[in-house]
């Protein structure tokens, strides 16, 4: 018996030790809503923290508030700038709604005193003086956040992004962030939700980057040559003032803030903002962009004011050559909390992307979230966790409208055949038709393309099949085969294709290109040992041939007559071609411009091959993009540089001269003399020179012309030069505007050079 009771005290011991750990960890939730106490009116953002710890959050637009916390008892503490300052002592042991009133403090007006500066200029110097006391202090610092990102369409929600997130921050190094949990509606998936902190934005420092640009912050040491500031008001909270400062930008140019900043007398330290970006700040196809930036901070330690939550809301318009987009707004809130001050922090975490996700936030944890909720769902929220579903995708809901739009949905069918059609004009061939093929991976390692047609002038067929066997998986090295009969042209540096080239034939009787007949074969060896590095060794054996203006068609310009087609040297080549490429791969019309060089050398010699040609020619191509000044901008004003040059030893036959690339009919980009006529320039040696500095929308900012800097319209200064064979330099140049409707450059060009004349071009913007 003594030993049965032993056991049932044991028994009993161990479920009152169980009963009382759980009832330690049972959970319960503190609810509410923060007021003004004299209007009942909801204060979103207003600050709750828990007394004696680091926890924290905000209250949501409506002024609630939410904490899930285990069963203890705790002291919230109440605030909001401009407020006097409440806490609220509780045992929860329970669930506990509160309903908290804060009172409006007294507000004290600077006096109207006839005075050199404005009261607020003292106060900054203080601020700018004092910050360094403290800031110089902070080594490293460690958080945990909850970010709630939100997109809008029009006014209606269009998907809701959230993570917790732990972050680390050491000085000298980028902030890193790991996801813990995330969650998002259903229209979003997984992989596509990227809220997060993503980098502190502190207004206390010098430098502030938001968006691409970087801003003088509004305590910086040289704070006071960009910005005025006028005190509009002052207040006392918790035994020191603090003043509300209107911040105003001096310059339109210079990426600056323009609002509200909020400091108190206690370190001179900046507690809260509302600010948003001057005129400078602008991108490219957005309209009527205002993006608002509001930020609060706590004193942590008695000594770090630290940011607590950072609220973002935007909205734009965007459109882009006639696609226009719904307008797409975006509101995201992180709050920031359970702060450690310069803790240890391991090596190993600034090893790790800036942004990654734990293992923890794969599986969605609906406990955590019940349990874990900073920032509670409003009630338009919920609703849309309930109506997002996997159909309402963001692609759906944003589908662009306008004219383009409208055009492009009713060929979309059309233009999935296109892809197999090779069809083109121009004066030798008429009429060219016929189809072509590709097939990147007809095994892992093979490509094949081929095209096979006939031109309705010259009535003659042509056809063309390519095959590459590469030698890995990963393609770096190949083996190719080219076998073909295709009208070739005199080389040129490929600004205007094929369709391009058939337009302003048929139109205005303008063809580019002087052709001549090729039939033959080329093997070749391609490598890319490298990212951006391809180089290609070919052997080439070909019958040139040459070729008459067979048509004389076109939709008008009935009576005008095309440019002769200049006859070639007929014969057999056979030569050594390297060709060398460092850079990205170009984009169709230039639209984003790449850093480049090319290198081309080919060889053709008849003791070696029995070609019917002795010469070396040699060409080298290279385009340079440089930002210029203003460089806190996303897109600072730059200058593009486009070089090419070439020259040759031995009799080089006329299909193989250079040729200075120039206008066609009146579209001119950059690289193409825009006052030179279609093959003005051709010879065995030459170097053209040309230049672009794109101004932006700077001078249209300093001019104070909202309509053109709003549109983004860009002022743009350009020039070339030219030397080919022995004779004299060739000088062109002039000014350009840029982004008229989106993509279109108008150019005004005067040639220096006699028959000096103004020109009118147009080319395609760059988007970037």
């Amino acid at each position: 018996m003594p030993k049965l009771n032993r056991l049932l005290f044991y028994f009993f011991l161990i479920v009152l030790s169980h009963s009382s750990i759980l009832f330690s960890q049972q959970t319960f939730t503190v609810s509410g809503r923060v007021v003004d106490s004299e209007t009942n009116q909801p204060l979103p953002a207003a600050s709750i923290r828990i007394d004696g710890t680091m926890k924290g959050t905000i209250t949501t637009a409506d002024g609630t508030f939410r904490f899930s916390l285990t069963s203890a008892e705790y002291k919230f503490i109440f605030s909001f700038v401009g407020y006097q300052a409440d806490s609220q002592k509780v045992v929860l042991d329970k669930d506990i709604i509160l309903r908290i009133q804060l009172k409006p403090v007294g507000v004290q007006l600077p006096e109207v005193v006839t005075i050199a500066e404005d009261p607020a200029i003292e106060i900054i110097r203080k601020a700018i003086a004092n910050k360094r006391k403290w800031m110089d202090l902070l080594r490293t610092y460690e958080f945990q956040a909850f970010t709630r990102q939100t997109l809008l369409k029009d006014t209606s929600i269009a998907s809701i992004s959230e993570s917790y997130t732990t972050g680390y921050w050491q000085i000298g190094d980028s902030l890193r962030e790991i996801v813990t949990q995330k969650r998002q509606t259903q229209n979003i998936p997984t992989a596509g939700n990227f809220a997060a902190v993503g980098r502190i934005t502190n207004f206390n420092d010098d430098e502030i980057k938001l968006v691409g640009y970087t801003f003088v912050g509004p305590t910086a040491p040289d704070a006071l040559e960009y910005y005025d500031y006028k005190l509009l008001r002052t207040f006392g909270k918790s035994g020191y003032e603090i003043y509300d400062i209107k911040v105003i930008p001096k310059s339109r140019i210079k990426p600056l803030l323009q609002g509200t900043i909020t400091i108190s007398d206690y370190s001179f330290a900046v507690m809260g903002v509302d600010l948003k970006p001057n005129e400078a700040f602008t991108i490219p196809f957005i309209s009527d962009f205002n993006v608002n930036f509001q930020q609060q901070f706590s004193l942590y330690e008695d000594e770090f004011w630290m940011p607590t939550n950072i609220r973002v809301n935007g909205k734009a318009k965007i459109s882009f050559a006639g696609f226009t987009f719904p307008q797409i707004g975006i509101e995201q809130t992180s709050v920031i909390y359970d702060y450690k001050i310069n803790p240890i922090i391991p090596d190993s975490i600034f090893k790790k992307p800036r942004l990654s996700t734990d293992s923890s936030a794969t599986v969605y944890d609906s406990t955590f979230w019940k349990q874990t909720e900073i920032l509670p769902l409003t009630q338009i929220e919920q609703a849309a966790y309930e109506s997002l579903d996997s159909t309402k995708t963001l692609p759906v809901q944003f589908r662009p409208g306008g004219i383009s739009m409208t055009l492009f949905a009713d060929s979309t069918s059309i233009l999935s055949y296109l892809q197999f059609i090779d069809a083109r004009f121009n004066r030798v061939e008429g009429f060219y038709f016929g189809g072509k093929y590709g097939i990147d991976s007809l095994t892992n390692s093979t490509s094949v393309k081929t095209s096979v047609g006939y031109g309705f002038s010259d009535n003659i067929y042509k056809i063309n099949f390519e095959g590459i066997q590469y030698l890995n998986q990963d393609r770096k090295y190949g083996l190719g085969i080219n076998i073909y009969k295709k009208l070739d042209n005199v080389p040129d540096n490929n600004f205007y294709n094929s369709l391009f080239v058939s337009l302003t034939s048929l139109i205005g009787k303008n063809d580019y290109r002087d052709y001549f007949l090729s039939s033959g074969w080329r093997a070749f060896v391609v490598t890319n040992p490298i990212k951006n590095l391809k180089t290609q060794l070919s052997f080439i054996s070909e019958w040139h041939k040459s070729v008459d203006v067979n048509s004389h068609y076109s939709f008008v310009a009935l009576g005008n007559n095309y440019r002769n087609n200049p006859l070639i040297t007929d014969g057999k080549l056979r030569s050594l071609i390297m060709n060398f490429r460092y850079g990205g791969e170009p984009v169709f019309l230039n639209l984003i411009p790449v850093d480049a060089i090319e290198l081309s050398v080919e060889h053709s010699n008849p003791k070696i091959a029995k070609s019917d040609f002795n010469f070396t020619r040699y060409f080298i191509s290279t385009s340079y993009n440089f930002k210029t000044f203003l460089r806190s901008y996303l897109f600072p004003p730059t200058m593009r540089v486009n070089i090419s040059a070439g020259f040759t030893a031995g009799n080089l036959p006329p299909q193989k001269l250079f040729t200075a690339d120039t206008r066609l009919s009146t579209y001119a980009p950059l690289g193409v003399l825009k006052s030179g006529g279609v093959k003005q320039f051709t010879g065995d040696r030459f170097v053209l020179i040309s230049t672009e500095h794109n101004f932006r929308s700077i001078p249209f900012l300093a001019l104070g012309i909202p309509y053109l800097y709003k549109k983004n319209i860009e002022l743009i200064v350009h020039s070339s030069t030219l030397k080919i064979d022995s004779g004299n330099w060739y000088f062109e140049g002039g000014i350009g505007v840029g982004k008229i409707f989106d993509i279109i450059q108008l150019d005004f060009t005067y040639r220096f050079n006699n028959p000096s004349k103004f020109f009118i071009t147009v080319a395609t913007s760059s988007i970037f």
